[in-house]
């Protein structure tokens, strides 16, 4: 009878062995270069009755805003800046971070009307200097734990967010910086950070965020989830951008996963954002609809249907999903940095219909004259490129290493103020 159970014990350990290893080599090769699915309609084509477009101007006046106006009529909703009456100020820490920054609460009153909104942002400043690049983040359990214990206690925490096991094996499975980001690093680099947490208004619950308080407001009462995040998003950098100790040409918003399609759709939609970091942001955010070998986005839609408004169509299911993709949410960056974190496991976001669209989005780029992509294999990654790609080892999640690679991404770019062909990209 022992032998017999150990005999079942080692075939069960090699079954496993056998599909860990299948695992690793079906992942890793869909993250492979010889995987790149072809290109998508180029950005620059004829896009519904529109003239196909040879300059930048074309491209601010014409071509920008109807792919803004695209995307929230198709897919997301509208995402705009919701109006703050004011803001408020609350020093936590005077000397945080070992007497090396600031910490701020920061309480803006959305809404042009009462009952108002309560958004509360995290501001942490260097001590030293001024005119500070500013990261504006959003994390996922909330600011008392993942900033400070100090900071308030959010309303409503995803279920893996409210026990400390919860919360540890969401970092064993989502990385060491997955609740914690790197905060001493960047305000040693001499960053401000912006932090906030979308829970308390906007849950990413399908029944609360029904309920939700943004949800009240006139402008995002047909938006979804992801809309109402990257409102979020600009309505911080509305504030912030007037704070005077920020320089407000060089403002980046940084998301991972849902919260990086967030920041990539904010930043599409006001082109004064300087930069973009969006690791891992899957479909609906850099990776390619119609090729996607991963989530495809009828799953999403079906597994996350707050995302979107009740309108919005999956784009594998429309005869247009070649021309209207991602590839042109990337292209409506241009020509401004943005930096696409990605992972060789990580079989969801699927790196390499990410790297076609980001291929594809450097037309919009060079009418700007700027390279976009400038590298060929997108496991060799050029951070001085406008548009930067990596993948690094392992899943799904945030590591260490993914902040060191968007800080040096951003120590490149926001080295200086901005030349023109930045500050020319807006477009109405």
């Amino acid at each position: 009878m022992r032998r017999g159970w150990r005999r079942f014990c080692a075939l069960a350990g090699v079954a496993a062995l056998l599909v860990a290893v299948a695992w690793c080599v079906q992942f890793t090769a869909r993250a492979s270069p010889g995987s790149i699915p072809g290109a998508p309609t180029s950005p620059l084509a004829a896009f519904e009755g529109d003239l196909p477009v040879a300059s930048s101007s074309e491209w601010t006046l014409r071509r920008a805003p109807l792919l803004r106006r695209a995307f929230v009529e198709r897919v997301y909703g509208a995402a705009p800046p919701i109006t703050s009456a004011s803001v408020a100020h609350l020093t936590i820490d005077a000397s945080a971070l070992e007497r090396t920054a600031q910490l701020q609460l920061l309480t803006l009153q959305l809404g042009a009307r009462e009952p108002r909104i309560p958004f509360q942002i995290a501001l942490l400043t260097p001590k030293t200097g001024a005119r500070f690049p500013l990261l504006i983040l959003s994390v996922f359990c909330g600011l008392d734990s993942d900033v400070d214990p100090r900071l308030p206690r959010p309303s409503w925490r995803p279920a893996r967010c409210r026990t400390g096991p919860g919360r540890t094996l969401t970092q064993l499975s989502h990385g060491d910086a997955i609740l914690h980001p790197p905060l001493r690093e960047m305000i040693a680099r001499g960053y401000a950070v912006a932090v906030f947490y979308a829970g308390d208004i906007a849950p990413d619950d399908p029944v609360l965020f029904g309920e939700a308080p943004i949800r009240q407001l006139p402008e995002s009462q047909e938006s979804g989830a992801i809309a109402a995040w990257a409102s979020l998003y600009l309505s911080a950098f509305e504030a912030l951008r007037l704070d005077p100790r920020t320089a407000p040409s060089r403002i980046a918003l940084w998301g991972h996963s849902r919260y990086g399609k967030a920041a990539l759709l904010a930043a599409a939609l006001d082109p004064r954002v300087g930069a973009v970091i969006a690791n891992q942001s899957g479909t609906f955010g850099a990776t390619l609809s119609s090729a996607t070998r991963g989530e495809s986005a009828t799953q999403i839609m079906r597994r996350f249907p707050h995302w979107f408004p009740r309108r919005s169509t999956a784009p594998d299911h429309r005869q247009d999903a070649d021309e209207f993709d991602q590839h042109l949410l990337l292209a409506l960056l241009a020509p401004r940095p943005v930096l696409l974190g990605n992972a060789g496991l990580d079989r969801w976001s699927d790196p390499a219909a990410s790297f076609a669209a980001a291929r594809s989005a450097s037309d919009a780029y060079a009418l700007f004259g700027r390279d976009g992509l400038a590298q060929d294999d997108m496991r060799l990654p050029q951070l001085a490129a406008d548009i930067a790609f990596y993948v690094r080892p392992g899943g799904h999640g945030v590591r260490s290493s993914d902040w060191d690679r968007a800080l040096d991404f951003l120590d490149i770019h926001f080295a200086a103020e901005p030349g023109p062909a930045s500050a020319a990209a807006g477009g109405g």
